[in-house]
C-alpha cells in the first residue's frame, strides 16, 4: 500500500448540530452527514488520495448551509447537497476549478434569522 504524505487539500464538512428550537438551523439537519458520507466516497472513487475530508463542528454559515470549506483555496460553499459532490470533486478538488454557482461569500456569513429583531439585546437568543 503506498503511503500518503501531506494533503494536498483540506474539505472541512460542517455537520454541526442545533436543536430544533435553535434560531440558527442546523447542517446536520439539512443533511450535511449525507454530504461528509458522499464526500469521502467520492474523492477515493476518483483517486484522490492527496485530499483530506474532515468532518467539522460549526463553521457560520449557518443560514446557507450544509457549509463546506476548502483549505488551502479559501473556497466556502453553501447549500451543498449529495447530488452536488462528484462535481465539486471533479472539478475543484481534482481540477483546480471551484464550482461558482455553490460558492458562498461575506454576504451568506453576514445572514442572521434575528435581523430586524431589534427588540433583544446583543447576543440574546429569541424564546422558541
Amino acid at each position: 500500500m503506498a503511503r500518503v504524505g501531506m494533503p494536498r487539500k483540506w474539505v472541512f464538512v460542517c455537520i454541526n448540530e442545533r436543536p430544533q428550537e435553535h434560531p440558527r438551523p442546523s447542517c446536520l439537519r439539512r443533511g450535511a452527514a449525507d454530504v461528509f458520507e458522499a464526500m469521502r466516497e467520492e474523492t477515493g472513487r476518483q483517486g484522490l488520495v492527496d485530499v483530506k475530508v474532515v468532518a467539522s463542528g460549526c463553521l457560520e454559515p449557518c443560514m446557507v448551509g450544509p457549509g463546506i470549506y476548502v483549505a488551502p483555496d479559501d473556497v466556502w460553499y453553501g447549500g451543498v447537497t449529495v447530488e452536488d459532490v462528484p462535481r465539486i470533486v471533479e472539478e475543484h478538488l481534482a481540477g483546480d476549478r471551484p464550482v461558482e454557482f455553490l460558492r458562498i461569500g461575506r454576504e451568506e456569513f453576514a445572514l442572521s434569522p434575528l435581523q430586524g429583531r431589534t427588540d433583544l439585546p446583543p447576543g440574546m437568543i429569541p424564546p422558541a
